[in-house]
């Protein structure tokens, strides 16, 4: 699959998601014919190594495709993000499980979880994993899941919280509990589920360190660290729901021959943000798949991710103005976008005290440089 048809069937996803978005509110998750879109458009295999049959893809290509996703429903997007992602994070798999994973097919939906939860005690093979894990976008519509939680050697030992003993363990979604938790006031549709599992034994093969996803040396794998990269896995579907907003209000706001107006001036910062924050993103992509010195750009990705976030929130709100009382009819797309948007802006990988401090070592780095 190139670019183009990524893009391509990328818009086709979007038609069909706008169409069954209000119905994925009502059910809070996406219909199964939008779930089967996302993974024929080629979302779920587009990290997936070329020797299991995947696109082996960069980010550029992906958060492009998202945010296309995201101008017709957010959380069909969200669920485009999430299982490209999930397959980008099952390749530190070792090759075993990879193979259990991929052999079949390169379209295996892998959802996640990645608050460390629960408790795996080691025995003879593998460990026996049990806990809950919340916040589990795409689940109903995914084949495994990937769950991290904190490693003991024996059932009868406490928990170790350090990151050095929190794995992440690949489970059948038929081997897990699904509880339908996810009740909030945006991105419904992401289904968003708490997961359960009680004494489910993985195997060795199917289990890595969290530690790998911290930054890995090793030529085969992608070298940048979760931080670095989960902006790029959530900060797209909020920006094609902002540029839905702005497409939907257009016809609000006089033509190019008008007189200059406070409506005309208000619309146009507020479409530059959204242009600003879209290029700011696709920067980052586009650093994050060419450019090999991390040292110089990867503290700055989570902020400049998260602040391209704050810009569509400041200049949706604007927009939201302008549409006056029509934009919060309850049958009105524009009022679903904006929910979405703060609901997903709300995600702990999107909050800008997180990515601040990130950035300080940076900071306070080339400040004494720079003193002395």
């Amino acid at each position: 699959m190139t670019s183009a048809e990524l893009q391509d069937a990328a818009r086709a996803a979007r038609d069909l998601a706008a169409r069954h978005a209000p119905a994925a509110e009502s059910a809070r998750a996406l219909d199964p014919a939008v779930a089967r879109a996302l993974v024929s458009a080629g979302f779920a295999r587009h990290f997936v190594p070329h020797r299991w049959g995947g696109r082996d893809g960069g980010h550029l290509d992906v958060i492009r495709a998202v945010t296309t996703v995201g101008e017709g429903c957010a959380s069909a997007a969200w669920c485009a993000s999430v299982i490209a992602y999930g397959g980008r994070m099952a390749t530190f798999l070792p090759e075993e499980g990879q193979r259990e994973l991929w052999s079949g097919t390169p379209d295996t939906v892998v959802a996640s979880a990645l608050q460390p939860t629960g408790r795996a005690v080691e025995e003879d093979g593998g460990w026996r994993v049990s806990g809950r894990w919340s916040y589990v976008s795409a689940v109903l519509h995914s084949d495994w899941v990937l769950l991290v939680a904190p490693t003991v050697p024996a059932a009868d030992a406490p928990a170790d919280e350090t990151p050095e003993h929190r794995r992440f363990f690949a489970i059948r979604r038929d081997e897990l509990t699904v509880e339908h938790t996810w009740r909030t006031t945006g991105m419904r549709g992401t289904g968003s589920h708490t997961v359960i599992a009680e004494a489910v034994f993985v195997p060795r093969h199917r289990s890595f360190s969290a530690t790998a996803l911290e930054g890995s040396t090793d030529p085969a794998r992608s070298s940048l660290p979760l931080k670095t990269v989960a902006g790029l896995t959530f900060a797209p579907p909020l920006l094609g729901a902002a540029r839905s907003v702005l497409l939907r209000l257009a016809d609000s706001v006089p033509g190019h021959d008008a007189e200059p107006s406070p409506t005309t001036l208000e619309f146009v910062r507020a479409a530059g943000d959204i242009h600003l924050a879209a290029e700011t993103v696709q920067r980052v992509a586009r650093d994050v798949d060419t450019d090999n010195d991390r040292a110089r750009w990867a503290p700055w990705a989570p902020w400049d991710c998260v602040r391209a976030v704050e810009l569509s929130l400041e200049a949706v709100g604007r927009l939201m103005r302008l549409g006056g009382s029509r934009s919060f009819s309850e049958d009105d797309p524009v009022q679903r976008a904006w929910r979405d948007i703060h609901t997903g802006a709300s995600h702990v990988r999107l909050r800008p005290e997180l990515a601040a401090l990130d950035c300080l070592p940076v900071l306070k780095e080339a400040s004494v440089r720079d003193h002395h």
